[in-house]
């Protein structure tokens, strides 16, 4: 029962969105001579997933954002430890990919706050 209310089209979505978010994030452009600040900046790219995941189901979106970002995390992985993409052990792979599902989460949270700041000030 707890998963009756999730649109499975919405998590596919927002799936298909979480895993062009890793792509991006990760691996788009080099790496720059200071570090890599711009892996930690691209984390809050997860976000997007968990904002649109939240703005298309109304009566779970935490759940349907974080069932998105578990749904899409084998994939992403796999991707990461293709041919193309090797670059870090698995277990650096596995904390950054732990943090793209907290800010996924995230993003689910901040639709929630914005929709009860918006009713509580209709009510007044």
């Amino acid at each position: 029962m707890l998963l009756y209310s999730v649109r499975w089209p919405g998590v596919m979505l927002c799936t298909t969105l979480y895993c062009a978010t890793f792509l991006l994030a990760r691996y788009s452009g080099g790496e720059e001579a200071s570090g890599h600040s711009s892996e930690q900046t691209g984390l809050l790219l997860f976000m997007l997933p968990g904002l649109i995941a939240a703005l298309i189901n109304r009566r779970t979106p935490l759940l349907h954002a974080l069932l998105a970002a578990l749904a899409a995390t084998p994939c992403c992985l796999m991707i990461g430890f293709s041919r193309a993409f090797i670059s870090q052990s698995l277990l650096q792979e596995l904390a950054w990919l732990t943090s793209a599902v907290f800010w996924c989460g995230s993003g689910a949270l901040l639709v929630m706050l914005w929709r009860a700041l918006a009713a509580s000030r209709l009510t007044r």
